[in-house]
């Protein structure tokens, strides 16, 4: 089989980016809950957005995941004291690049698994947007499930009384990857400042950018590398020496200004590798703990 494996430990929860930038699928899913509330199984909270991708890795490796996942960090261990919160940004894209690569064709699915304090969750999301994925969620030792539906010709299945009938919704779709997503910080800013949610400066809404692209996007190693070293020329950016994401892991965040909210969103990243793990601060933890590029909806890689 064809399979290549995500390997990168990363990570839940700050404001969702404007409704505009998450689009027909993410509407269609707020209204499938909603539905599904009225079921005989009611699901847990979930988190507001999720924290995905990293790197690649084949399916055969696995005996060298420990080393795809904490990579060594370039140049030896990290200093006692970080000054310099776009540095740190820096050396995040640095290990970036460092991570396996694959392409992902259109008709897979980004398997991910991501933890938010116990609660556990696995999503299947079409790479193209046109097939249906599943999230599911392990709330207190149950197990929870729902539809993510996909869009084809203009349809997508929608829900009805609690149950998800066939075509009944107008859609988009929304795909998980964009081939042609910018692999150099200065195209990066660029696609930034045209597709922000908030007024030019609004530092606070381009971090949620960033978060989006991060949570909602499978980015290759040079895309992500490009965002992080975009990222790194925010003004105002702080070092969290000690952070923490939604797994427990401890490491070295980079914290956004937010007026009136002291570190409401923090990016943490190993304190040695500097491999993105998740994130933390006031608003919430969240991080993911694998990631896969499949070949259908309930494979794990």
């Amino acid at each position: 089989m064809d399979e290549m494996r995500l390997l990168q430990r990363l990570g839940d929860e700050t404001e969702l980016p404007a409704g505009e930038r998450l689009g027909a699928a993410r509407t269609r899913l707020v209204g499938a809950l909603t539905a599904t509330e009225a079921a005989p199984v009611r699901r847990a909270r979930r988190p507001a957005w999720r924290l995905v991708l990293a790197g690649v890795a084949t399916a055969s490796v696995a005996a060298s995941l420990a080393a795809v996942l904490v990579p060594d960090r370039i140049g030896g261990s990290a200093p006692a004291a970080r000054a310099d919160a776009r540095q740190v940004l820096r050396d995040a894209a640095v290990t970036a690049l460092r991570l396996p690569d694959v392409e992902p064709r259109p008709d897979q699915f980004v398997y991910t698994r991501s933890q938010n304090g116990r609660e556990l969750r696995e999503s299947w999301a079409s790479v193209d947007g046109t097939r249906d994925g599943l999230v599911v969620e392990y709330p207190a030792g149950g197990r929870q499930e729902f539809v993510l539906p996909g869009c084809r010709d203009g349809r997508a299945k929608g829900y009805k009384g609690g149950q998800l009938m066939p075509g009944t919704e107008p859609c988009v779709p929304e795909p998980v990857y964009d081939p042609a997503m910018p692999t150099d910080a200065t195209a990066m800013r660029a696609y930034l400042d045209k597709h922000r949610s908030g007024e030019p400066g609004d530092v606070n809404a381009a971090a949620k950018d960033v978060l989006f692209l991060l949570s909602d996007w499978y980015l290759r190693p040079r895309s992500r590398a490009a965002l992080f070293e975009a990222a790194a020329a925010t003004p105002g950016l702080k070092v969290v020496e000690k952070a923490t994401d939604g797994a427990g892991r401890s490491g070295v965040g980079v914290s956004w200004p937010s007026p009136g909210s002291p570190a409401l969103m923090v990016l943490v990243f190993d304190p040695r590798t500097y491999a993105f793990l998740g994130v933390g601060g006031e608003a919430g933890t969240s991080a993911v703990l694998s990631v896969a590029i499949v070949d259908r909806v309930g494979q794990k890689g």
